[in-house]
């Protein structure tokens, strides 16, 4: 699978630091999701232990969403060939 990770024009090729990258990711996402179902559920009256049941099932579905497009992509790839997917800007300045 040919995951490319570009920042600031230059590409991570360090696999510890690609695999670093993705897991900080999930991480912030799930405190993201915690903070926000901590905070907002229990204000509006639901409880805490239904939070926690909530933030299983975020957390479950966030994995199986990854592990899932991580297959389909590992599949398609064996079929199609590699693939890249790029977004520019259709209306450039030009000076």
């Amino acid at each position: 699978m040919a995951t490319r990770i570009i920042i600031n024009g230059k590409e991570i090729t360090n696999p510890l630091t690609r695999t670093l990258l993705i897991l900080s990711a999930i991480l912030i996402t799930t405190l993201v999701t915690a903070g926000v179902i901590f905070i907002l559920l229990p204000i509006i009256g639901i409880a805490v232990t239904l939070s926690i049941g909530f933030i299983l099932v975020f957390f479950i579905a966030s994995i199986v969403s990854m592990i899932s497009l991580a297959l389909m992509t590992f599949i398609s790839s064996k079929y199609f060939g590699t693939t890249e997917f790029r977004i520019e800007r259709i209306h450039r300045k030009r000076y």
